[in-house]
């Protein structure tokens, strides 16, 4: 069965969807982009000629998303719009009978996502998010140690994620320094981290945090200069500012926080740009009997274990703690056929795609076995949950609870914003 999608939302994002895209094409062929739309014909043209330029197919170019719903044999779309977005798109492509893949976090406030949600349960079309950090083979390894019992019981997790932006704009991305449009550190690269800690370790009961707006004037620099890995996918984008203007950050973007999971974890979780000089990584769980050190996600690097006696087990070595472990077959095959691995050397934007890819290729199997996609709405909504409680934690300057703020009960912070675009 062939399933038609079209990408929405042609910027950077957006082309590292298209790369994904191309990268499953090398393994399976039942899934087509046919349209690229944006509201710069430029932006969209240059994404569907990096497809044609790779699958010999152009796919359509359309610059009014209004036109995206009078498509014949559409299934589906992919969401890279800006987060603001997310919610009106997905909404009405699924009132219009489609199904919906959509870009991190899943919506600009969690009351944005509940209505995403309701409407894909009445609908009965598919909601998946496209949350890549869980599906990064070494991930998989990490998940299946833990849950092996091989640390016994587990006690704390660290992660720690400071970076150092040198006062500029992280990544050069404008938004990401803005409130209101879903910017800053807590809420982009929080909602990958804490997708990761609940995937994990398992549902979180209580937050307590720490939040700050430190740098509240950036400058935004070149994406050659502050992230260069990125830069080529970027290039094509449409900005409404220019090098050297100085921007106003009015988005946290620091949060230093406490979690006590429902199991009796707690963990401690700390996000921030401002951290001047080396970028600094932890990521732990401990146990009775040991300590993970997690890698960072599409590192390649393997994860490590110190037991209590001092025993380190790293590599492929980790596979004898795990005899049973293997990759599933859809993860298998995008990784060149092996049903296992514990590090691997690629460079980025190989990785980036084979991850990518196998997001298209769940969405795809979500959609004609109609199942539950393993990140679908419920999933979205608790990273985003935990991503804005720790804000919500600290402007009240308390102990909360994550199902409060995912039933909109603690919305200090997402109150205006949920007037400015569901009113």
């Amino acid at each position: 069965m062939t399933i038609n999608m079209a990408l929405i939302g042609a910027g950077g994002m957006g082309k590292r969807h298209a790369n994904g895209y191309l990268e499953l094409k090398k393994y399976f062929s039942d899934l087509n982009i046919v349209a690229v739309c944006d509201i710069h014909e430029s932006v969209a043209g240059s994404v569907a000629d990096y497809i044609y330029n790779t699958e010999g197919k152009r796919p359509d170019v359309i610059t009014d998303i209004e036109k995206i719903y009078s498509l014949k044999n559409l299934d589906a779309v992919d969401i890279a719009t800006s987060t603001p977005m997310h919610h009106v798109i997905a909404i009405d492509a699924m009132q219009n009978g489609l199904h919906v893949i959509t870009e991190k976090p899943i919506a600009i406030t969690i009351k944005a996502a509940n209505k995403m949600k309701n409407i894909s349960v009445s609908t009965k079309k598919v909601l998946s998010v496209a949350e890549n950090y869980r599906r990064d083979p070494i991930n998989r390894l990490t998940k299946a140690l833990i849950d092996s019992k091989i640390l016994g019981d587990i006690y704390f997790t660290l992660d720690l994620n400071l970076s150092s932006s040198n006062k500029s704009v992280m990544h050069s991305t404008v938004w990401r320094s803005k409130k209101y449009q879903a910017g800053g550190n807590v809420l982009d690269a929080g909602v990958h981290n804490a997708d990761m800690l609940l995937y994990l370790l398992g549902k979180v009961e209580t937050i307590f945090a720490q939040v700050s707006i430190f740098e509240k004037e950036r400058i935004l620099r070149k994406m050659e200069d502050v992230a260069p890995v990125l830069s080529d996918m970027y290039s094509h984008r449409k900005e409404n500012n220019k090098e050297g203007d100085k921007i106003v950050q009015d988005a946290i973007d620091s949060a230093f926080g406490v979690l006590r999971f429902n199991s009796g974890v707690i963990g401690q979780i700390s996000f921030s740009d401002t951290s001047h000089g080396q970028n600094l990584g932890v990521s732990t769980i401990t146990g009775s009997e040991g300590t993970l050190y997690r890698s960072s996600s599409r590192s390649g690097k393997s994860p490590r274990i110190v037991f209590s006696d001092g025993k380190e087990m790293t590599g492929d070595k980790l596979f004898e703690l795990v005899p049973s472990f293997s990759l599933d077959d859809d993860t298998s095959k995008i990784w060149d056929g092996v049903d296992k691995l514990s590090n691997y050397s690629k460079e980025f934007h190989l990785i980036d795609a084979k991850i990518l890819a196998f997001q298209y290729l769940d969405f795809y199997r979500s959609i004609i076995n109609n199942k539950k996609p393993e990140v679908g709405f419920n999933e979205g909504i608790e990273a985003l949950g935990l991503a804005y409680g720790l804000i919500e934690s600290g402007l009240k300057g308390k102990l909360i609870k994550l199902d409060d703020v995912i039933s909109g009960k603690e919305d200090i912070y997402q109150r205006e914003i949920n007037e400015k675009y569901l009113a």
